[in-house]
């Protein structure tokens, strides 16, 4: 019972670091983006690695699918670099 809530919360952790990963949540933790992409990989291998002989099928299905949403990101982004440069302001 304690595993599942604590694997709970793990998915719970990972979806806000998930979601803090925006300028905006930069901005309000006080920290740059490029350390937020750091602690959100590290959480992630973390969980993941910690999932296996815990025998957390969920925790570690939620960890590969953020880390493929993840790759998939970094490689659109590095496709197309000034992606967000060529775009015409709406403002």
């Amino acid at each position: 019972m304690i595993l599942k809530v604590l694997s709970l919360g793990a998915i719970a952790l990972l979806i806000l670091l998930r979601l803090a990963r925006t300028p905006f949540g930069a901005r309000l933790l006080g920290v740059s983006l490029r350390v937020l992409n750091i602690v959100y990989l590290a959480a992630l291998g973390v969980a993941g690695v910690l999932a296996i002989p815990f025998e957390q099928w969920i925790l570690l299905t939620v960890v590969v699918i953020l880390l493929v949403i993840s790759l998939v990101e970094e490689l659109r982004r590095r496709r197309d670099p000034d992606a967000r440069r060529s775009r015409p302001s709406s403002g």
